[in-house]
């Protein structure tokens, strides 16, 4: 079956999601993406004479350390007036190479071609997440008009998350494949905008005990799997990759993000990590180093039980393969739908797929 990957370009998060997913779908599916240009290379040398068909993606605008929404909004208005014109660019590509299904990543173009197309559309993304959350803060309300905007044209929708999701994390082979080791160095991963005035804090706190990324001289990979805890911001792919490798975390939201305060709230609830706004990390930061031994037992603990913990509700463990099996499950059901439906008399209704009958972690 030809399953094309739609990748919203906003973070790193949903790129890693979908590359994990690609590779456990490649072995039985050609596999092409949908994607905005800054990823597309990446993805060119990791699935190399995969098709990939370039998109325009919604992106956030930040004022200091925090969302500025009037400018969100205005950056990407005209993404709303051309809407119809990508969606016929996307339909032309979608037809020329023979797509079957797409599996998105809260990504919305290529959703609604597809719905336009018949194709059939699995949602699989953790920013959805936030539509099971009862607030009513304005930050909540935004977050769930825009996740409404994003999954509205799915079949099935998965929501991938540590907390509260139908599966649980979703890690890239390059981190599965690398063993693991507590070396007591801890990985950052910081933005440029925080870089000048966090390596001051790594500093008065032992500069060798941190390793500060992005650095092209070393493999994150590697790193991470080797390292006592990750700080970065509070992007959940982050969070879940450093979990699944039994990695506490200390996380650094972006104010007004909801989903990233939502995670953030979530880790420090779970006892795997803690977290600040950018203000206030020099205060909380110090407690978390000290205190590593502690989230590493919480972490421990969890991960060493079956499934998620007595309340069905934190899940820590790779669980890419089981997503990958329920995304295959879903086109292959709709593929079995379709040709039923073309032997079918007129009149006569095709059931649908659901995905009921699965072990999904819920609220």
């Amino acid at each position: 079956m030809h399953i094309v990957l739609s990748i919203n370009g906003e973070g790193r998060g949903h790129l890693s999601r979908s590359i994990a997913l690609a590779e456990a779908l490649e072995r039985r599916h050609r596999i092409s993406f949908c994607a905005p240009a800054h990823l597309a290379g990446e993805l060119a040398a990791r699935f190399n004479g995969s098709r990939i068909i370039e998109i325009p993606y919604l992106a956030f605008e930040q004022k200091g350390f925090a969302i500025d929404y009037p400018k969100t909004i205005a950056k990407n208005f005209s993404l709303f007036v051309d809407s119809s014109a990508v969606q016929n660019r996307l339909a032309s590509e979608f037809r020329l190479i023979g797509a079957e299904g797409i599996l998105s990543d809260f990504e919305p173009f290529a959703s609604r071609t597809a719905k336009r197309l018949g194709l059939p559309v699995l949602q699989l993304n953790h920013p959805g997440i936030v539509s099971r959350v009862a607030s009513f803060s304005p930050a909540a309300i935004a977050s769930r008009l825009v996740a409404r905007y994003m999954m509205d044209c799915s079949d099935q929708t998965l929501l991938c998350s540590f907390f509260s999701g139908d599966v649980g994390p979703i890690i890239r082979k390059a981190l599965r494949d690398k063993p693991l080791s507590n070396g007591g160095r801890f990985v950052a991963y910081v933005k440029d905008r925080y870089r000048g005035i966090l390596e001051p804090l790594f500093e008065s706190l032992g500069a060798e005990r941190f390793s500060v990324f992005p650095d092209p001289d070393k493999d994150y990979e590697s790193e991470l799997a080797a390292c006592s805890g990750l700080i970065a911001p509070a992007g959940h792919q982050s969070i879940s990759e450093a979990l699944a490798l039994g990695k506490p975390a200390f996380v650094i939201p972006v104010k007004g993000q909801f989903e990233q305060e939502l995670n953030a709230r979530k880790l420090r609830e779970s006892g795997f990590g803690d977290w600040a706004y950018f203000e206030d990390v020099s205060l909380r930061l110090p407690a978390f180093v000290s205190r590593i031994e502690s989230y590493h037992a919480k972490l421990d603990e969890a991960r060493a039980s079956p499934g998620p913990d007595a309340r069905g509700f934190w899940a820590c463990s790779d669980d890419t393969l089981r997503a990958a099996s329920l995304a295959e499950s879903f086109f292959e059901a709709a593929a079995a739908r379709s040709r039923l439906a073309s032997r079918r008399p007129a009149g006569v209704l095709a059931g649908s797929f659901s995905f009921s009958n699965f072990p999904l972690i819920r609220f």
